[in-house]
């Protein structure tokens, strides 16, 4: 493994685990064992390291849920995976809620090139969950946009819920509830 990869997988598991203020430069430094010089070296500054570490996780993501998520399959079973792929994620021991969702609350406001990579992520998730309901010909380009925004605030939900709570054993409720979302005309 690559010097600049072992200072990201740290770097991600330390701000997954406390977040990104608590998470000074020196302990991702020590925790990593290099030096501060090698970490400037690679990204320059502590936000443009949080930036490749979204930005690399974004790419994991895009990665292991669009694989999960195939075209031979219909709209209920594309989301049934997508809910399915929440719930096997929730269930690993590196789940501290959204590193995305996270990023947007602590830089929102005071850096956009942090906020954008968040929000790039929220946009390829909705574009995601777009693709499936429009593979629907019955409807039309608002019926589309409306239950795509309506699943993804739900999605958005589960996975603030699941950050505080134990869901599993509402499994069966999110996937009937995604389902209904759906299929219910707004």
């Amino acid at each position: 493994m690559s010097t600049k990869d072992h200072i990201l997988d740290t770097a991600e598991s330390l701000f997954n685990k406390n977040g990104y203020t608590a998470v000074g430069v020196d302990l991702i430094r020590d925790t990593a064992g290099v030096s501060k010089t090698s970490m400037y070296r690679h990204f320059g500054s502590k936000n443009k390291l949080i930036v490749a570490v979204l930005t690399r996780r974004h790419l994991r993501f895009e990665e292991k849920l669009g694989g999960v998520i195939t075209p031979n399959m219909n709209i209920e079973e594309k989301l049934e995976a997508l809910i399915d792929w929440h719930f096997k994620w929730f269930g690993t021991t590196d789940f501290h809620g959204c590193m995305f969702m996270h990023a947007m609350s602590e830089f929102k406001e005071s850096d956009d090139s942090i906020a954008n990579s968040a929000l790039m992520h929220k946009k390829w998730l909705k574009g995601l969950i777009k693709e499936i309901i429009s593979s629907n010909p019955e409807l039309n380009e608002k019926q589309i946009e409306s239950k795509s925004e309506a699943i993804m605030t739900f999605v958005e939900g589960m996975i603030m819920r699941a950050e505080s709570s134990d869901i599993t054993e509402f499994r069966l409720i999110y996937r009937i509830a995604i389902q209904t979302l759906s299929k219910t005309n707004f």
